[in-house]
């Protein structure tokens, strides 16, 4: 038995390939996932019903096919050499020319199906169901055992994202998957507490994306109650099924973002709102800090205690005053008298002074008496008043079992100031009571 090492059996590989090629070939077939290099260099897969086979066009000789670039789904022929490409053990052709030959099998069906479902409205953007903001629970089509959910999910705890996923798994490839992500999609109709649907798939090549075209899965996914998200391949990639979703993802990294950017957004509105709200409330604070020092002031100056000390504080004056021109008027008088005596005296009148000094006793006892009085009625004037203002003090009535109901800050003196339901407030001496008015009764006056 021969031993050969992995490089010996591909450079053995390599010269029967070429060896029996050893001519410009021509090979008809269809262009799938084409990619193109930084240097300029295309890539791609020509296959067709059953087989396939990787294509090199260097850039040197994509300047040659001046007109025309190949696309996914062309159908092709390409003129070219067949190799083997050491390094990946794989037989390729390295071409010369790619000349157009007709749309590709492949892609005629992706528009056919396109048309017919675009046609019947499944693409109509008044259809898409809005993304929820705030996602609490997920349902998520997928391959259990593929890097896509996996990718998915350390994306979510990463950003500490606290979503239930529940993962319903499904082949992702091959015509067997069909039926399964169809069945999938209808049993999840009976859930309801699902916020979002994503169906999810890795990258791949056209061929592995191809179930995603198929019309039972784009109706069974339109049919979805729920807002779906579809998640697949890459970002060049584009499926039947993305234009079904009410939202496409360009891959499963990107729906996994998603969220995590949704719930960014709902923090920041969360934070937001309470800032509002606590800036709404400061002020109303403010505003009635306000408003009762505004008050406060107001009810001092106001309160019969207040309007007691001031009228006390101008009887007190008017006294005074009173008294301060009766001396004044009795000193005056006084100096009349004495001055009167000193003529009579010096007149020899003395006898007559005897008289008038009993007369002016008289006076003297009459104007006393009548200060007296005067001064006894307004001493008993401003008593009563006293007295009257402390009985009209509205403390003083609530300690008496009397209240004050007043609506908006204003007092309520007649039973048709208020309505049904409105609210008013209570004071009594030791607080206030917030009450709803649920009924009134007025009174006929009689008084008259």
């Amino acid at each position: 038995m021969r031993k050969l090492t992995v490089t010996e059996i591909t450079k053995i590989i390599k010269n029967a390939i070429e060896n029996l090629f050893d001519d410009t070939i021509a090979i008809e077939g269809e262009v799938s996932s084409l990619s193109r290099s930084p240097n300029g260099h295309l890539y791609f897969v020509l296959k067709d019903e059953n087989a396939q086979i990787k294509v090199v066009l260097f850039k040197k000789y994509l300047a040659i096919n001046k007109g025309y670039i190949p696309k996914n789904g062309d159908g092709v022929v390409v003129i070219g050499e067949l190799s083997v490409y050491e390094p990946d053990g794989v037989y390729q052709i390295v071409a010369r020319k790619v000349e157009y030959k007709e749309v590709g099998n492949f892609y005629k069906k992706f528009e056919e199906t396109k048309r017919k479902l675009e046609a019947e409205g499944l693409f109509d953007r008044l259809l898409k169901k809005d993304i929820p903001l705030f996602i609490k629970k997920i349902a998520v089509v997928t391959s259990p055992s593929g890097a896509a959910i996996k990718d998915f999910l350390k994306i979510l705890s990463d950003n500490g994202i606290g979503v239930e996923i529940h993962l319903w798994g499904v082949q992702v490839q091959g015509v067997q998957a069909i039926p399964e992500i169809v069945a999938v999609l209808k049993e999840i109709n009976n859930y309801n507490d699902y916020d979002i649907v994503i169906l999810m798939r890795g990258g791949g090549s056209l061929e592995d994306l191809a179930i995603f075209n198929d019309e039972q899965i784009a109706r069974a996914l339109a049919n979805v109650k729920k807002p779906t998200i579809t998640a697949i391949g890459h970002e060049r990639d584009t499926t039947i099924v993305d234009f079904i979703a009410d939202l496409r993802a360009p891959t499963p990294t990107a729906a996994a973002n998603l969220i995590v950017e949704r719930y960014a957004n709902l923090i920041n509105i969360i934070d937001n709102n309470r800032k509002k709200l606590t800036n709404i409330v400061e002020k109303r604070l403010f505003f009635v800090y306000q408003r009762l020092d505004i008050l406060n002031i107001r009810l001092e100056k106001n309160s019969p205690s207040e309007r007691l000390k001031r009228i006390h504080q101008f009887l007190e004056l008017s006294v005074f005053s009173l008294k301060h021109k009766l001396l004044l008027k009795m000193k005056d008088l006084n100096s009349a008298l004495n001055y009167y005596k000193s003529v009579i005296t010096k007149s020899g009148l003395t006898n007559r002074i005897l008289i008038y000094n009993k007369k002016l006793e008289i006076i003297d006892q009459k104007l006393r008496h009548v200060i007296s009085k005067k001064l006894s009625a307004i001493n008993e004037y401003i008593n009563n008043t006293e007295l009257l203002l402390r009985m009209y003090d509205p403390n003083n009535l609530l300690k008496n079992g009397y209240c004050i109901v007043s609506k908006d800050g204003k007092v309520i003196t007649d039973v048709r100031q208020v309505e049904l339901e409105d609210i008013v407030e209570i004071k009594m001496k030791n607080g206030y009571i917030n009450s709803s008015v649920i009924g009134k009764k007025i009174m006929e006056d009689n008084s008259g």
